[in-house]
């Protein structure tokens, strides 16, 4: 994930200062959630290094309820949660899981030439430009939960790693 430091650290940035210039965080309390943001990066821990789920989980400084209120409103997306979805390996889409985690975004369909993605990060423009350039074809956003993001990307995980162990079986 080391590869992926750059667009963590821009995606996470303008995400902060999405939240303080629309009014759903102060200053202060993104100065604390940047601390122990930096501090996952200089641990190396990329997969949980997302400054939205310490201002959610950690300092208790943000509601993401009303966060994705407000995103489902101003923006006009849709809401997904994806335990509802029929998950499915994202190699035949060529997605790469460690840029999932990176981005807390994750396609979650294909259909002809449309992916149908689900973010937590959608007020973090370089999040969306990254995906929008990355993928051929179209994209459909929605938002999604933290929780139902990390539960997502846990059982995809669980999927490669029995495509993996079937591999190896046959060779």
């Amino acid at each position: 994930m080391q590869q992926h430091r750059a667009l963590i650290l821009r995606g996470n940035r303008f995400l902060g200062s999405s939240l303080v210039d629309k009014g759903l965080l102060t200053m202060n309390d993104l100065e604390s959630a940047n601390e122990k943001f930096m501090g996952a990066i200089q641990q190396g821990d990329m997969k949980h290094a997302s400054i939205l789920t310490s201002l959610i989980y950690d300092l208790k400084v943000l509601d993401e309820n009303k966060l994705i209120d407000y995103i489902v409103e101003e923006y006009e997306l849709g809401l997904i949660d994806l335990s509802f979805i029929e998950l499915k390996s994202l190699r035949p889409m060529e997605v790469n899981i460690d840029l999932c985690w990176a981005t807390s975004t994750v396609p979650f369909d294909k259909i002809e030439d449309t992916y149908m993605m689900a973010t937590c990060y959608y007020m973090s423009a370089p999040v969306i430009k990254y995906w929008e350039e990355a993928l051929d074809g179209k994209v459909i956003w929605y938002a999604t939960s933290c929780q139902s993001f990390t539960r997502a990307l846990e059982k995809i995980t669980d999927i490669h790693d029995a495509e993996d162990a079937a591999e190896e079986d046959e060779d």
